[in-house]
């Protein structure tokens, strides 16, 4: 006997007042899939039933009427298809898999005001393919699928049927109850199939939901494949003793390692080793099955309005439907009630300490990471890729081509002048020490045992379980990959996921972050390998005091700072600030490999070099969907996203970006800004343009590009008139009259107005989420909302206050009315009681304190930086003509209020 599936359709007639009963039909009746007409969605509308996706189709008008949603268990392997949302017809359809292959499901709903042909329903049966059930309601009546009479709908859906060889599945009882004694029930809810043998279907009536349809319940005999729990190595069964007693008897430190394949072959024992030892010290954990915590007054009030609604159905009294109505508002209260003291019972003991495992953290964060059903990926065939499978091949060609460098514009004769240094004869040079025991041991001690594993499921915690004989095979082999010059094939090979960008369309491969997940034991070996060459880099100078990304010490707010210096110096002086702030087109996935290898044979030791070159050849990758993986791809550019040294490698392939003495250039990363300042505009723009042009001239010769388009050119200044624009690519920079730089709003008289205004914009949708958590209603204990609000809340609020604490009054009110909004809410505070006594019995400084205290502390730290780019912003301004407050002026600024 194959499992079946278990399928509800059902005209909910406005889905979101029926949630909690919905919610104890699905896990009475263990549902497996509910095909829902009439949902009444809007674009505003928010549907989640814990352990199902969600997916609908709302009406075309944006009314709430009308549309269709199914409802799927998170546990059943699936992908939506594409909906038909027309006044006429709104369908929703997802694809199930299983071992005959996809099986579409689709909720259907015909409104009864628009006339249907066969062409409509044909198009809609031709989309879901050669397998599919479609339920809803249809609106027809026929006698063959059990209604009292024949409809001219009717006619033409059974034609349709009869014409594409379809098979229909009705319970022949009526589905529409009216409450109007002049109407009589009739049946129009069905199910129209294809591709499924009659035999394996069968379908029964249900009276548990209150509406004016009643749902049908259909049983599929079909075989259907569960999703696959993530692969792991281990679990909290693992038996550590003798995961470290199975290497310790197994591992061999009698080994040779003089040649490459000496070391892949060390690699690859020492892996496999591994995984044997986790998987043989684990025992398999079975799924905890699904529970349904329902009260034995539920399930007798349940039984009570199931017998009342049979007997109002048979005889149509009025006196049984006065008591059905009244016992389904009874049990809807119980519902409510028992869902209720569920709730709050799971508020009062969220806690953020390890005990609970840390369930605070974990509430929020499903809140902060809402995790939304995958869609469906557009081929470059233009095809969809629907499956988890065609998304990896998809989103893996997509990147092939993404880890290529832009072609060359240089003429060959030049590029070959250029990398010509890769080919000069080495030198002999000494070999580096080599790492001590002590060192490996202490980075993988300090290793992050939540960080996602590469494709060889290592983790940190079972780095850290390692026995003293394996720490030492692992220092061997690391020091034989220095000393040879190469780095293990094995470790560069990359499994990449892929991040959705916020804002962007979720069907488009270029709308998707690469990650790259490396293995571990390649992460060791960067770590160590990073401190190296850190120290060789700081001591030689190579990188540009301009450019504050990645390094230690430096911050998103020391660089925008100083782009804010140099604009109050020039609003000060009554000059044109020009300022060009460059977008490079995926800069860390298009470095050129030669090129970064020409710059780093300049100053790095030969032993060094050999190994980055190693480091950098011969990689790929492959993509991760779900658990369903690509074929493995070669990278041909760029430093991976993920990995330990991509940052580092990244800084020294630019670090030797054309800088001007009429322009102020700041880099962080990948983000360029470029400022000049001139009483003049037009020799402003003349300066910036210089720098510009010599920029651009760099990026072409190394390989990288500047996206014009998402440059913004932006003139800081109280004159009225911009700087004359600026170019690149030939092409002018968009000017504007505000940028987002790191995090920070700037507009072009530096009031902050902007960035405040999209702060407090951001802290209210914010809010929102948590609501639930810190409302008046939330029995969540006062010391745990207040963490929240300072863990999660507050660094939204504060971050960059060193800088945009120099705004009016009137702006930092916005703030400070939003803080004593949130406490107000947190302490459920009466109105006689004044926000500032709030503020004092909870210990939480006003935002004004908040400007003078983290403005005291962040001068004080400035003055001791060893950037002098950094340290110099604390001196004084030399000019002050102006009635606007610097952040030189913040620690004070409040003192006396």
């Amino acid at each position: 006997m194959l499992p079946s599936l278990l399928i509800a359709v059902w005209n909910a007639n406005g889905l979101s007042q029926h949630k909690n009963e919905l919610q104890m039909f699905l896990l009475t009746h263990n549902i497996d899939v509910l095909l829902i007409s009439e949902s009444h969605f809007t674009t505003k509308s928010h549907f989640r039933i814990p352990n199902y996706y969600t997916y609908h189709t709302n009406h075309p008008s944006g009314t709430a009427r009308g549309g269709t949603a199914i409802l799927i268990k998170s546990t059943l392997p699936h992908y939506p298809l594409n909906p038909h949302c027309h006044a006429h017809l709104q369908a929703t359809s997802i694809a199930l898999d299983g071992p005959s292959g996809p099986l579409a499901i689709s909720a259907v709903y015909l409104p009864p005001k628009h006339t249907i042909t066969q062409d409509h329903l044909s198009s809609l049966y031709s989309s879901l393919g050669p397998r599919f059930l479609t339920g809803g309601d249809y609106n027809a009546k026929h006698t063959i699928w059990g209604s009292r009479l024949i409809s001219p709908r009717g006619r033409v859906v059974l034609k349709t049927i009869e014409l594409l060889q379809l098979d229909h599945l009705s319970t022949g009882e009526p589905t529409y109850w009216p409450s109007d004694h002049n109407k009589l029930p009739d049946l129009v809810d069905f199910c129209v199939f294809k591709g499924i043998p009659p035999t394996l279907l069968s379908a029964k009536s249900c009276f548990d939901l209150s509406s004016d349809h009643t749902p049908i319940l259909i049983s599929l005999s079909l075989e259907t494949i569960s999703r696959a729990p993530q692969p792991s190595l281990f679990n909290k069964n693992t038996n550590w003793d003798y995961f470290r007693f199975l290497i310790s008897e197994q591992l061999s430190l009698n080994i040779p390692l003089k040649t490459t394949d000496d070391i892949e072959s060390a690699v690859h024992n020492l892996t496999t080793l591994i995984q044997r030892a986790a998987w043989s010290s684990t025992p398999e954990s079975s799924p905890t099955p699904q529970t349904v915590s329902c009260p034995l007054t539920i399930k007798q009030k349940l039984l009570d309005k199931r017998r009342l609604r049979k007997a109002w159905l048979r005889f149509r009294s009025p006196i049984t439907k006065s008591l059905l109505n009244k016992a389904s508002r009874y049990l809807k209260q119980l519902i409510s009630d028992h869902n209720n003291l569920h709730f709050q019972y799971y508020l009062e003991h969220l806690s953020p300490a390890a005990s609970s495992d840390y369930s605070l953290w974990k509430a929020t964060k499903k809140i902060k990471h809402t995790s939304l059903p995958s869609t469906p990926i557009i081929t470059p065939q233009g095809s969809w890729a629907r499956s988890n499978i065609e998304k990896a091949h998809t989103f893996a060609t997509h990147l092939s081509t993404v880890f290529n460098p832009h072609p060359s514009n240089t003429s060959p004769e030049e590029e070959t002048s250029l990398v010509s240094s890769l080919f000069s004869p080495y030198q002999l040079e000494p070999p580096p020490p080599p790492f001590r025991q002590s060192e490996i041991q202490s980075t993988i001690i300090k290793l992050n045992n939540k960080t996602s594993p590469g494709y060889d499921l290592i983790t940190g915690k079972i780095l850290q379980e390692l026995p003293r004989i394996c720490i030492k095979y692992l220092t061997h082999l690391i020091n034989a990959s220095l000393r040879v010059g190469f780095f293990p094939d094995q470790w560069k090979v990359a499994q990449i996921i892929l991040i959705p960008k916020p804002g962007k369309p979720p069907h488009l491969p270029t709308s998707y972050r690469p990650i790259s997940l490396l293995p571990i034991l390649s992460k060791v070996f960067e770590k160590l390998l990073s401190h190296r060459l850190l120290s060789i880099v700081e001591s030689l100078h190579i990188l540009p005091d301009q450019q504050f990304g990645f390094r230690q010490r430096h911050s998103t707010i020391h660089q925008a700072h100083r782009i804010v210096n140099k604009i109050h110096e020039a609003l000060e002086t009554k000059q044109y600030c020009s300022a060009a702030f460059l977008d490079i087109t995926q800069a860390f996935d298009k470095v050129w490999h030669t090129g970064l290898l020409c710059k780093l044979r300049r100053f790095l030791p030969l032993n060094y070099f050999l190994l980055l070159k190693s480091y950098l050849s011969n990689r790929h990758f492959r993509v991760k969907v779900d658990n369903n993986y690509s074929d493995l791809f070669p990278i041909h550019a760029g430093v991976p996203q993920g990995s330990v040294l991509g940052p580092l490698l990244y800084l020294l392939y630019t670090s030797d970006i054309p800088t001007s003495i009429n322009t102020t250039i700041a880099t962080f990363a990948d983000d360029t800004a470029l400022l000049a300042t001139d009483s003049n505009p037009v020799t402003a723009s003349l300066n910036l343009q210089t720098n510009l042009n010599s920029i651009q001239n760099w990026l072409s010769i190394w390989r990288l590009k500047a996206n014009e388009s998402k440059s913004v050119h932006v003139t800081f200044s109280n004159h009225r008139l911009p700087c004359p624009p600026v170019y690149i690519n030939n092409k002018p920079l968009p000017q504007a009259s505000n940028v987002k730089y790191l995090g920070l709003h700037l507009d072009n008289h530096l009031t902050w107005t902007n960035h405040i205004f999209t702060k407090r914009k951001q802290l209210g949708l914010l809010l929102s989420k948590f609501n639930w958590l810190l409302g008046r209603r939330s029995t969540l204990n006062l010391s745990n909302k207040l963490l929240i609000y300072k863990i999660i809340l507050k660094p939204v609020q504060t971050y960059g206050i060193q800088l945009w604490g120099s705004a009016s009054s009137t702006n930092i009110a916005i703030l400070e009315r939003f803080q004593s909004k949130v406490l107000r809410l947190i302490t459920d505070a009466p109105w006689y009681v004044s926000n500032a006594i709030i503020s004092r019995d909870l210990q939480i400084p006003t935002v004004k304190e908040e400007i003078s205290r983290l403005s005291t502390r962040y001068n004080a730290r400035l003055s001791r930086h060893p950037n002098l780019l950094a340290s110099r912003l604390t001196r004084p301004p030399s000019i002050r003509r102006l009635k606007k407050h610097h952040p030189f002026d913040l620690p004070n600024r409040f003192q006396y209020t």
